[in-house]
């Protein structure tokens, strides 16, 4: 019935005219790799995978009105069985990762989705990195962040990029979790680029903070800040990342650069930290990821990297390996 009502309200400031037509796009990313592990004692494992796989459709139902659909597909997971045991989920599953519908230039510049939505922070990272399919963000690596949650946001770009913004109310458990209580997450995100406007450089500095409010339980903050700059030759990025839940605290950052020249490739650096608990000594990890990649086409990609993990325990297994990595969209 709220709905119902509100949709009344909005349409006579979304309401079709005469030349537009509706449209449906529909779209899709597949990431592919052969990974050889060379950890002491994994004996040369290696395997074929189909990391991801993703079908979008965007739809234009009015000059002002649009929705999203995104399946994704991965396997691999973690599940606890009826009987408290720990097992895992080896078939490819498909599942849905986003569902919204978008109300555009409510204001100038000024846009709401609700539904299954983007979150603030990571998918924009992610973005900017643009190379997800050799790895994950640092906050959605390190499990701090979700790339997914139901609820509502409201955002908006300014200035030619000058300066970008997001404010959502998310159930906070993100895309892959029920929602467990009455608590819910208040995130946003602010973004200033001095140099957006002129169109061939990026400078994007970036501010977050999200506070997880949960019944019965102190309320977990994420914040984080990010600086980046790109350009057609160079590539830089660097991000720190915390939590603060009561007395438990986390914290990482992650440092990349990707020099080349775009017609015959690019080098790949990047080194992650994470610390599950600040308060703990020696519980981290150090990642370093190493490699060249090719772009052969919008969206068709192919890598050869290096990736090690260090974990800070002393005696802990140093894991490492190599891969070739692909992706190809559409």
């Amino acid at each position: 019935m709220i709905q119902f009502c509100l949709l009344s309200l909005l349409s006579p400031a979304f309401a079709n005219d005469g030349d537009f037509k509706p449209s449906v796009e529909a779209g899709g990313m597949v990431f592919a790799s052969w990974q050889l592990d060379m950890t002491e004692g994994a004996d040369n494992y290696n395997e074929f995978g189909v990391d991801r796989a993703y079908a979008t459709l965007k739809a234009k139902m009015a000059p002002k009105i649009a929705a999203r659909i995104t399946l994704d597909a991965d396997h691999f997971k973690a599940v606890t069985t009826d009987t408290g045991d720990l097992t895992f989920d080896t078939k490819y599953r498909l599942f849905l990762k986003h569902a919204y519908v978008e109300f555009k230039d409510i204001a100038p510049g000024v846009r709401v989705r609700a539904g299954m939505i983007d979150t603030p922070y990571q998918p924009q990272q992610d973005n900017f990195w643009g190379h997800r399919y050799l790895a994950k963000g640092l906050g959605d690596e390190a499990k701090l962040l979700s790339t997914a949650d139901l609820g509502v946001s409201i955002g908006g770009e300014h200035g030619k990029g000058l300066f970008t913004w997001t404010a959502a109310v998310l159930n906070g458990e993100g895309y892959s979790k029920l929602e467990t209580d009455a608590g819910k997450a208040l995130q946003a995100r602010v973004t200033v680029d001095p140099i957006a406007a002129q169109g061939k450089m990026e400078l994007p500095i970036t501010a977050y903070i999200d506070y997880n409010m949960h019944q019965n339980a102190d309320a977990r903050v994420t914040y984080a800040a990010a600086l980046g700059f790109k350009q057609r030759f160079i590539w830089f990025s660097g991000e720190y990342l915390g939590v603060s839940e009561g007395d438990h605290g986390e914290m990482g950052y992650s440092v990349a650069a990707l020099p080349g020249m775009p017609k015959y490739g690019r080098v790949v650096i990047r080194y992650d930290h994470f610390d599950p608990d600040t308060n703990v000594d020696a519980d981290g990890y150090d990642k370093v990821f190493a490699g060249l990649s090719h772009d052969f086409a919008d969206k068709v990609s192919l890598a050869f990297m290096y990736q090690r993990t260090m974990p800070e325990a002393e005696g802990a297994a140093v894991e490492h390996g190599v891969g070739l990595h692909a992706q190809a969209g559409f």
